[in-house]
């Protein structure tokens, strides 16, 4: 598995392992590692490196691979049609998208100059959001921000372990996260709960796609 073509794509994208590392989730030490032939990374993680630069695997783990006919684009001028990552689930103290939470690709439409590493669809799972249309199984597209609007659909980190999609709203000096059903009830935050970390929020809602 050549690390040549590895630096090759990097050199094309102007991008460095550092970038790769922090997109990714893969530890700076696996590349390292594979830099200094101590080790190859494992096959899930060459994946991510492939999804990474947009290519096919392939392109990574060949000898004498021809790269001539790849166009990588800065990141200013990505946009268009991009496979984004689908995460199952968002843990704690942990990059959004690991090699343990990401479970697929979805297409979305993402405006020139923006950066897909800025986004990541979320599956949906229960029904706590159901009268909004957001269904068990359904995609959410989110933009990784830690602020949100009045009346924006959120993913929030609540207790300084599990994260939450809900409706943000504030009133009286308290963050309400807001159910999109009557059988739940709504989680009630401070500013002092965000200012300790003990509540962050993620990403903020910009799509949404129903799987059958």
């Amino acid at each position: 598995m050549s690390y040549s073509n590895y630096e090759k794509l990097l050199n094309m994208k102007k991008s460095t392992s550092y970038k790769v590392a922090k997109a990714t989730g893969i530890a700076p030490s696996t590349l390292s590692d594979w830099k200094n032939g101590r080790s190859v990374p494992k096959a899930d993680k060459m994946r991510l490196i492939a999804d990474y630069f947009g290519v096919d695997i392939s392109k990574l783990v060949g000898d004498d691979v021809d790269l001539s006919e790849i166009s990588l684009t800065d990141e200013e001028e990505i946009g268009g049609n991009i496979r984004i990552p689908i995460i199952g689930e968002i843990r704690a103290g942990k990059p959004i998208i690991t090699n343990e939470t990401l479970i697929g690709y979805e297409t979305a439409d993402i405006s020139r100059g923006e950066d897909p590493r800025d986004y990541f669809y979320l599956s949906v799972c229960g029904d706590s959001m159901k009268n909004c249309g957001m269904v068990n199984g359904s995609l959410v597209l989110f933009r990784k921000q830690q602020y949100a609007e009045e009346g924006d659909i959120v993913a929030c980190l609540v207790d300084g372990e599990s994260a939450t999609v809900k409706r943000y709203h504030t009133e009286n000096r308290r963050i309400y996260l807001v159910p999109e059903n009557e059988d739940y009830e709504p989680i009630v935050l401070t500013p002092e709960d965000f200012e300790c970390g003990d509540a962050r929020i993620l990403g903020v809602a910009k799509e949404m796609k129903i799987r059958f």
